[in-house]
């Protein structure tokens, strides 16, 4: 079984993440952590609120972190959410 994913959000469709985030937990990924930096930040909240309507509770919040990080001499604002799936 794998332990951990990623998801990056970024630009794509809310959708588009949506099924990532399906074909992960059905390879057996246990563990998936969302990011989104800047403007993404919204989405990836987005991202974890549609994964837990639709999977209830089958998916546990395990943690958010947020802080910042220096991408091309800039200070961008993040959020990592970790989740794992309930068997």
């Amino acid at each position: 079984m794998i332990d951990k994913g990623k998801i990056k959000v970024g630009s794509k469709p809310l959708d588009d993440y949506l099924v990532s985030a399906a074909v992960m937990f059905n390879q057996g990924i246990s563990k998936l952590t969302i990011k989104g930096w800047g403007d993404s930040i919204s989405k990836a909240v987005a991202l974890y609120n549609a994964l837990k309507d639709r999977m209830g509770d089958a998916i546990e919040l395990k943690d958010v972190r947020i802080g910042s990080e220096e991408i091309k001499g800039r200070l961008i604002s993040y959020i990592e959410i970790d989740v794992e799936r309930i068997y």
